[in-house]
């Protein structure tokens, strides 16, 4: 191979090695609800940081799973092929689902933060 056929496969495989990394999305798994009422501030604390971290991973879980239908969508239309309608709800089912844990996390995490301030007033 000559120095140019290097260089434009190491390019062609920098453009591609992104997406790659997107056939992979991994929905994050929920952290566990605390009790408030007998939670130490420190076990709030890291709660917090927990349901914090969650959050941010499933926004990217949530993009990886859109982007990466965009691109079968892209690939179908180039390919001049149908795309099959199961990839859209699975796509929606996938990202409502995770939706669904954010909501419920937020929630908990709420509801124990509540239950802290009423068991520690000052």
């Amino acid at each position: 191979m000559n120095k140019a056929s290097i260089l434009a496969l190491g390019a062609v495989l920098g453009l591609v090695a992104p997406g790659l990394a997107l056939a992979d999305c991994q929905r994050p798994t929920a952290p566990a609800a605390i009790d408030g009422k007998t939670a130490t501030l420190e076990q709030l604390t890291a709660a917090k940081q927990a349901v914090m971290s969650f959050m941010s991973d499933s926004d990217t879980y949530q993009s990886c799973v859109i982007d990466e239908f965009k691109a079968k969508k892209a690939a179908a239309d180039a390919a001049k092929t149908k795309l099959d309608p199961k990839l859209a709800k699975a796509t929606d089912a996938d990202v409502s689902a995770n939706q669904a844990d954010k909501e419920k996390v937020g929630g908990e995490f709420n509801t124990a933060a509540k239950a802290y301030r009423a068991a520690h007033p000052s």
